[in-house]
């Protein structure tokens, strides 16, 4: 029984990291209350995985928090101003459904351009030190650099959320649980080692 549960037992390894998500996820929405945080609150999240998969030690809430007071500025900013493109590709979807059907999948193929662009600016802020500009430049040139990573991060984070929406009755208090933190820990695992190339490691 003492080497079921000891913490080198894959078992209670996953559990444990499960429990972290759970955690995580709900500190993100949490924060993420006053819409304008969300940036904020995500790139608090982006931090405390990458930590968590590069296993470095150290206290889950207050990293979090001291992640989010850190990068609230930028968080924030690059959090509105991808809002905003989604909402106006939002209202050009709905515009395109009555006068133009057709244009619908190209402007569904910008969103989705988006989000990949999004989950590498999220973790480029939470990583490095560096402008709003140059992280969104860096997002754009690593998101096409690495497209293999990059569709396997927009495919598992898409297809999660899709099948959530389909199975509503467990996909709800799945995405309360891990909407938003399971998606980023599989970003985190493929991004080390692009991240690792980077600083040499």
């Amino acid at each position: 029984m003492k080497k079921l549960f000891s913490m080198d037992n894959p078992i209670m390894q996953a559990l444990e990291v499960a429990a972290d998500l759970m955690a995580l996820n709900l500190l993100t929405l949490v924060c993420s209350l006053p819409l304008f945080t969300m940036g904020a609150a995500v790139t608090a999240l982006c931090a405390c995985l990458i930590r968590l998969v590069r296993g470095e030690d150290g206290n889950l809430m207050r990293d979090y928090f001291t992640a989010f007071r850190s990068n609230f500025k930028k968080g924030c900013l690059l959090g509105l101003l991808l809002l905003f493109a989604a909402g106006l590709l939002w209202v050009d979807y709905r515009a395109a459904l009555v006068y133009a059907p057709p244009l619908r999948y190209g402007i569904a193929a910008i969103a989705l351009l988006l989000l990949a662009l999004a989950q590498y600016a999220f973790a480029l802020l939470a990583r490095y030190e560096n402008s709003l500009a140059h992280t969104l430049k860096n997002a754009a040139a690593l998101a096409v650099g690495y497209f293999p990573r990059t569709a396997g991060m927009l495919g598992f984070l898409v297809a999660f959320w899709l099948l959530a929406a389909r199975f509503y009755a467990i996909g709800v208090p799945l995405m309360f649980l891990f909407g938003l933190s399971l998606p980023a820990y599989v970003d985190a695992l493929l991004l080390q080692p692009v991240f690792q190339k980077l600083e040499g490691e």
